[in-house]
């Protein structure tokens, strides 16, 4: 079988690829815009108890479909002393789960659900008459363009299911666990979305492209990725203050 065209493939993916991490950033801008305020009074009030705490941070993390957004919000709320550090830490394990639960939601598979959420988005967006009706057209447009960008992921790399060179490489990240952990480490910290790089890596092995236990090591990795950008951010926080 003829070998794909590997700069076709490579600009398919890489086109594919950045419009997934920009349709994520999407969505989360206009959470923030719209929500800012709901979801800082639900993490405050989340002080009450640890499990309380935990389902807030799963929410949350839904909401804005970054656990690492939650991370910079919980430091800071704990560096100002709103937040005491056993619920920062239920908060942010909340927030775990809520990244995996994202990653499930955004696999699913509707071909009529793209062009309902473009249609239903852009009418919010354009006619919206307050801020809040826009911004909700702003997160339902993300969602469609998630969507088609993972649409456009397997349209691309199907392709390649049966190249050999492709299969060499992916075999090999399957093979050295520690080389797909630090990739995908890298990738997230690189795109500053561990979402992103999840749902990227968990439809390479849908494909069949990727090994299972590579896309493992990957993920596991994309968690350690995000969960360093989230200390890079707050790094120069001041540090906790008594009450």
């Amino acid at each position: 079988m003829q070998e794909p065209a590997l700069l076709s493939f490579l600009l398919h993916i890489a086109g594919a690829a950045a419009l997934l991490i920009w349709s994520v950033r999407l969505v989360r801008t206009g959470v923030e815009r719209a929500f800012a305020t709901q979801l800082r009074q639900s993490l405050r009030r989340a002080s009450r108890n640890r499990l309380l705490a935990a389902g807030t941070g799963t929410l949350a993390a839904v909401f804005l479909q970054s656990s690492t957004a939650v991370a910079v919000l919980v430091a800071n709320f704990v560096a100002k002393g709103s937040l005491i550090p056993a619920i920062g830490l239920a908060i942010l394990l909340g927030a775990d789960l809520g990244s995996a639960i994202v990653s499930q939601l955004l696999l699913i598979r509707q071909s009529f659900l793209i062009p309902l959420l473009l249609l239903a988005g852009v009418a919010l967006f354009l006619r919206g008459q307050s801020g809040t009706l826009r911004q909700t057209g702003r997160i339902l447009i993300g969602l469609a363009l998630i969507f088609l960008s993972l649409d456009m992921i397997r349209d691309a790399t199907a392709p390649m299911v049966h190249s050999t060179g492709t299969q060499a490489v992916m075999a090999y990240l399957g093979r050295d666990i520690f080389s797909a952990f630090a990739v995908g480490a890298l990738f997230a910290w690189a795109v500053h979305s561990s979402v992103a790089a999840v749902l990227l890596f968990v439809t390479l092995a849908a494909q069949s492209l990727l090994p299972v236990e590579g896309a493992a090591a990957m993920v596991l990795g994309a968690n350690l990725g995000g969960g360093f950008i989230a200390y890079v951010l707050t790094l120069a926080s001041p540090p906790r203050r008594g009450r």
